[in-house]
């Protein structure tokens, strides 16, 4: 089937539109004008091939579909909304599944973005997490979808927590809704052998999992003298989303990571209030 560019066919028309038509409407009611139209262009013939942009892609087949999209991407063209209609329709498909044994990042991200938590797909996500082949920005859009199903790849994540990817597979189960001894010890392993840079990341998890025998843990790293304002921020909200408190006065005065943000937020710390003093 011919490749045809939707969106530039479009694009001209509305070209056209604008050029008679610029005046007659202000800045905000042509962006809904456009969203209009383009929605009307969809069930609109386009002489070139005697079918609607939709008809086009419902003819297509699977293979067809998934073809186009990396044309599409290939030509570094915008893809067309008509043909992710379409995909998304169909649901998940075996040559959709099979664009997560890809490498090239932009195709791999519009296939996690169509293909979701989709239970055919969690398995290779798993191994992805544990590919070198990805780089972090992969990882890090297959984590978020993993936290949609963190249960369904416990075994996966606990393995994957273990290697030098562990901070993917970490996040992950601290979204476990199933709470399970494994995880936990290695969540609180994880922030109580962590970097001192790895503290607020690991203390977020904590906060995540939601198992309040971490107080303790996170008790005695918010008393350390060397915690940054950052590290410490993220502690006391970790400490409270446990059901704790912490209510000790700490002086950031001179930490520059606290003069940083109070000099990007105009005087004022992130939550809006001045320095602590002890």
């Amino acid at each position: 089937m011919e490749f045809i560019d939707f969106d530039e066919i479009f694009n001209r028309r509305m070209a056209e539109m604008l050029e008679k038509h610029a005046e007659e409407h202000t800045e905000e009611e042509w962006e809904d004008i456009i969203a209009r139209e383009y929605r009307k262009f969809g069930d609109t013939v386009v002489r070139k091939i005697g079918k609607t942009p939709r008809r086009y892609f419902e003819e297509m087949s699977d293979g067809g579909l998934v073809e186009t999209l990396k044309e599409y991407l290939l030509q570094d063209l915008p893809v067309s909304d008509f043909l992710c209609e379409q995909i998304e329709r169909r649901g998940v498909f075996p040559e959709l599944l099979s664009l997560l044994e890809e490498t090239d990042e932009e195709l791999v991200q519009y296939a996690i973005n169509l293909i979701g938590a989709d239970r055919g797909a969690r398995k290779r996500y798993a191994e992805m997490l544990a590919s070198p082949a990805y780089d972090e920005h992969i990882k890090d859009a297959v984590a978020d979808v993993l936290k949609q199903c963190a249960d369904d790849v416990l075994e996966e994540m606990l393995a994957l927590a273990d290697t030098e990817n562990a901070a993917y597979a970490l996040e992950v189960l601290s979204k476990l809704k199933n709470k399970d001894e494994r995880a936990y010890a290695r969540l609180l392993r994880a922030f109580t052998e962590g970097e001192k840079e790895e503290i607020p990341l690991y203390a977020g998890y904590l906060a995540s999992y939601g198992d309040e025998r971490a107080l303790s843990a996170l008790l005695a790293a918010i008393e350390r003298e060397d915690v940054g304002y950052i590290a410490f921020q993220e502690l006391k909200y970790a400490i409270e989303a446990l059901g704790g408190e912490y209510e000790k006065q700490r002086d950031f005065s001179a930490d520059p990571e606290y003069i940083a943000v109070k000099k990007a937020s105009g005087g004022t710390d992130i939550f809006g209030m001045k320095a602590n003093k002890k």
